[in-house]
């Protein structure tokens, strides 16, 4: 839950932040998740809280609506890690806290450096002491020389954290506005993205994931050793290498009015510490030079990070989440996106949260317990069909939501018609139940360009719309069918994440089980609760529905 408030706050208030060019807006948002942070620990002390909740937010961040992912990524992540290892240090005393504060302020002004070093090459170097040797021909020695203003900065940044983790310290739940509760509805962006794969144009692939963590670092080293015409060959092929196959990706990055204002920036900047360097008379033209390589080395990482950010959504690396500490990590991070949407919903307008921060971060903490209420609630099963293959699971749900409907419940989800051939099911076609729409979910056939799952090629689109489809009762009301609850679905795949969302929301649901699966689909998505199974093999499908009908008939409430 801290992950999640974490990563709301970096999405919902960060975009304003940005939107509006405030400076040092990545301090005003490490200031408050050091306040988060410190405040959740005193209330909760586990120990690893603090770093699973940066490692979650993290990925969490992927959510936002940003091209470029993987530098904020990391630095949630690092911010979590230091503020971890200090309040282990000192066992969980103030100390610990206001260093851990300390710390994680420093990574921010840390990872900009380098940041700056990684996107615009060793010449920031050459330029940042140009300049400050111009400040001093201006105003006087200044202290510690080239050094002087980066110990200052770092001084701030200490002191900025260990202010955050006083706030923090001080920080308690307040009551509840309903105004803020009531909050906003999930931006459309995000809704897409919680919803289905991302929509980058490529498919992910380990071989493009190894070229370009590869091609990254390589291309820094070569890049910042060739000249001028070399830079741009390099940047232009970097370039014109994505968006052959990361084109909606890179439409993102498709600002002109921002690339063309960077190039004049950093011309204008070498130029002028070209034009004040005595070593040269005509300085400013190596000058000019400089700041264009410095340009074209910024669009070489920009492309290549976007890239990157694309390749290590790869279901491989989800799977290997999912073994990480027996899954653990993986529950809790798909938890926690099942539960973003109640985060963002008790936000505030930006705009207000950006005036009374530390008012709403009270009332939010006092929700958290709320919010862990509704992520560890059951699904509320109206019944689960079972049955072997072949048994009739599907055409007996058919039936439940003929039956349903025509008592007029509402009837939404998904059903999954399939072919046989040679006595094996060959293909699966995704039947969406709120406008009948058909389309091909698996196949067999070895030739299908569809990424493998298992022994099915499986159709990432229709992945999608059937997730959709899952989630057209967002309010509780009606029933929800869920054909079927597999392996896949128990790994955090298929239709995994709509069934935490449908946990949360308490939406009655219809679903089908193989009878091997049973006990554990049961222990997963309803632990404690007992619901009707209904045996496709053993009852008519008129049996079914009718078992159906009396189960909504006499569901509490």
């Amino acid at each position: 839950m801290l992950g999640s408030l974490w990563a709301a706050s970096e999405i919902v208030l960060g975009s304003f932040l940005h939107n509006v060019r405030l400076p040092f807006a990545g301090h005003i948002l490490t200031f408050l998740a050091v306040a988060i942070l410190v405040s959740g620990h005193r209330a909760w002390k586990t120990p690893g809280l603090v770093a699973r909740a940066g490692l979650i937010a993290a990925l969490m961040k992927s959510l936002s609506p940003s091209a470029v992912l993987l530098g904020p990524m990391v630095a949630i992540a690092m911010e979590g890690l230091l503020m971890e290892g200090a309040i282990r240090l000192a066992r969980g005393r103030a100390a610990g806290y206001l260093l851990g504060g300390a710390l994680a302020m420093s990574w921010t002004l840390a990872q900009k450096i380098v940041s700056l070093l990684l996107t615009y090459g060793p010449d920031t170097v050459r330029l940042y002491g140009d300049a400050v040797a111009l400040a001093e021909r201006q105003l006087g020695p200044i202290p510690f020389g080239a050094w002087g203003p980066l110990l200052a900065l770092a001084v701030l940044n200490l002191t900025a954290g260990a202010a955050a983790a006083l706030v923090g310290m001080r920080l308690s739940p307040a009551s509840v506005d309903p105004a803020i509760a009531s909050g906003a509805q999930l931006p459309p962006e995000w809704r897409r993205r919680l919803a289905g794969p991302s929509s980058a144009g490529a498919r992910p692939s380990l071989p493009w994931m190894a070229f370009w963590a590869a091609a990254l670092p390589g291309g820094l080293v070569v890049i910042s050793q060739l000249p001028l015409g070399g830079k741009a060959l390099v940047a232009s092929a970097a370039l014109a290498l994505a968006a052959a196959r990361y084109g909606p990706a890179l439409r993102r990055l498709a600002r002109p009015g921002f690339w063309v204002g960077l190039a004049l920036v950093t011309t204008a900047a070498g130029a002028l510490a070209g034009a004040l360097s005595p070593q040269a008379p005509n300085g400013w033209i190596t000058g000019v030079g400089v700041g264009l390589g410095m340009s074209l080395h910024a669009v070489f990482v920009t492309v290549s990070f976007t890239a990157l950010s694309v390749e290590l959504t790869h279901p491989t690396l989800r799977i290997w989440l999912e073994r990480v500490g027996g899954g653990q990590l993986h529950r809790a991070v798909q938890g926690a996106f099942a539960t973003l949407p109640l985060v963002v919903a008790a936000l505030p307008p930006a705009h207000v949260l950006a005036r009374r921060p530390l008012r709403t971060l009270g009332q939010l903490l006092a929700q958290v317990d709320v919010w862990l209420a509704a992520l560890n609630r059951p699904v509320r099963f109206l019944g689960i069909v079972t049955g072997g293959q072949g048994a009739g699971k599907t055409t007996a749900l058919m039936g439940v939501v003929e039956a349903l409907r025509a008592r007029g419940v509402r009837v939404e989800g998904v059903l999954a018609p399939g072919t046989v051939r040679d006595g094996v099911r060959w293909s699966v076609d995704l039947l969406e139940l709120g406008d009948g729409t058909r389309s091909p979910l698996a196949t067999r056939d070895p030739v299908s360009p569809w990424p493998r799952r298992g022994a099915f090629h499986v159709n990432p689109a229709s992945i999608a719309a059937g997730l959709r489809a899952l989630s057209a009762l967002p309010d509780g009301t009606g029933v929800v069918v869920v054909d079927e609850i597999g392996p896949w679905e128990l790994a955090g795949g298929g239709w995994g994440q709509a069934l935490e969302t449908l946990r949360v929301s308490g939406t009655p649901v219809v679903a089908a089980v193989r009878p091997s699966l049973l006990e554990e689909v049961v222990a997963r998505y309803a632990p404690g609760d007992d619901p009707p199974v209904w045996d496709a093999s053993a009852m008519s499908s008129q049996a079914v529905a009718d078992a159906a009908l009396a189960a909504w008939e006499g569901r509490e409430g």
